[in-house]
């Protein structure tokens, strides 16, 4: 009797679950994902309930201003350093990372100098660009060991929580100062362990062609995204500290929809699979913010105002219009044809914000930050349109 029909039963029930495999794939990264930022929830819910909303506000605008910093100094850099990882380019890589410190330090002189806030108060946080420039997960992202990368990102939380209790217990403003600077710091030392352990592997590291011709766009493109969930709050909510109460919790889903798009980016995910898990989990976020404000602000902080309840609702569609945006960013970021657009598109957000005037209610400022979210989305999508016609002609 003839085998030939197992195998080929057999070989159909590998590839069968190779298919299977792939699309759970994702669904273990967003668990992943939603267990490593479930450390910043818990820190938010610790902090939010043991110190006054005008405490926090400080804080939060601190925190938004050295986000900007840290944006400058990683997210512009870091697809480009796990594509020169990928590629054995580790000189370039070097390279690289001595411009990361200086765009650090440059960054970091520049907060100083706008801060609202006394250096003595808030001077921990100027450790973070450092920490992040200094960072090799790009390592270990380029080698897509990314429970590797969900345990940083665990580790360091912990040691946020521990901070956070520290500063509750406390009630030190120097404790609060001090817990995003411990997560940054955590992350560093744990990313070194694990980059530089020997694996005896290296079958993960592939070898792109042409990343050299795609750096403009790629560098341009992530520096949008990474900028974005600061950059309007920052521009237009000078000054409310209601805005930046909000803002915390929109940045929880900047952070979940950047790790997700970061793993997709490093595995090229792309179709159906890669805009399910990339929508999916913002499009529940904003469902929650529109019909569940108030639960929401009252998990968080305890005894909300209503302008914050009512900030969050205006901003529900905040989350879904970045997952959006982040999207269209995966698309276009490696074709060369439209390496500029992501420049463009971040110097028209920064030059539009100072050209606006002050439109009133923190309501106001964050339905104006949802609608700029808006247009900078039609643009890229007019983009896209574009790609798909030209091959369709060609």
């Amino acid at each position: 009797m003839s085998i030939w029909p197992m195998k080929l039963f057999c070989r159909a029930m590998v590839n069968k679950f190779q298919t299977i495999r792939s699309g759970l794939y994702p669904l273990w990264l967003i668990g992943a994902n939603l267990s490593a930022r479930l450390g910043g929830m818990v820190i938010l819910l610790i902090i939010g309930h043991s110190f006054a909303a005008e405490v926090l506000g400080e804080y939060f605008k601190a925190l938004a201003l050295i986000g900007l910093a840290i944006t400058a100094t990683q997210a512009g850099s870091g697809p480009l350093l796990v594509r020169l990882a990928q590629s054995r380019s580790f000189v370039k890589a070097r390279f690289l990372v001595i411009l990361r410190l200086v765009i650090a330090l440059v960054s970091t002189v520049l907060v100083i100098k706008y801060a609202a806030q006394p250096l003595g108060q808030f001077w921990p946080l100027m450790l973070m660009p450092f920490a992040c420039a200094l960072s090799p997960d790009w390592i270990v992202a380029a080698q897509t060991r990314f429970s590797r990368l969900g345990l940083i990102a665990v580790l360091g939380q912990v040691t946020g929580i521990m901070v956070a209790v520290w500063a509750s217990v406390s009630q030190s403003p120097d404790a609060l100062y001090g817990i995003a600077p411990a997560i940054s710091l955590a992350s560093l030392v744990f990313a070194c362990l694990f980059a530089f352990k020997r694996t005896g592997n290296d079958s993960d590291l592939t070898v792109p062609a042409r990343h050299g011709e795609n750096a403009v766009g790629l560098v341009g493109f992530t520096l949008l995204a990474g900028f974005l969930p600061n950059l309007d709050f920052v521009l237009l909510g000078a000054g409310d500290d209601t805005l930046f109460l909000a803002q915390r919790v929109f940045l929880l889903c900047a952070g979940l929809t950047a790790a997700i798009a970061s793993t997709l980016f490093a595995k090229r995910q792309s179709g159906h699979l890669r805009d399910f898990w990339l929508l999916m989990p913002m499009a529940s976020v904003s469902l929650m913010l529109f019909f569940w404000p108030e639960a929401l602000a009252t998990l968080i902080y305890g005894a909300p105002s209503d302008l914050l309840i009512s900030v969050l609702q205006a901003g529900a569609a905040w989350p879904m219009l970045f997952a959006l945006l982040t999207r269209q960013i995966l698309i276009l970021q490696e074709k060369t044809a439209f390496r500029l657009v992501g420049w463009i598109c971040l110097a028209l957000a920064i030059i539009t914000a100072f050209s606006i005037p002050n439109v009133g209610t923190a309501t106001d400022v964050m339905v104006l930050i949802e609608l700029r979210l808006a247009v900078l989305m039609v643009i890229l999508s007019a983009c896209q349109r574009y790609v798909i016609t030209r091959q369709v002609t060609a």
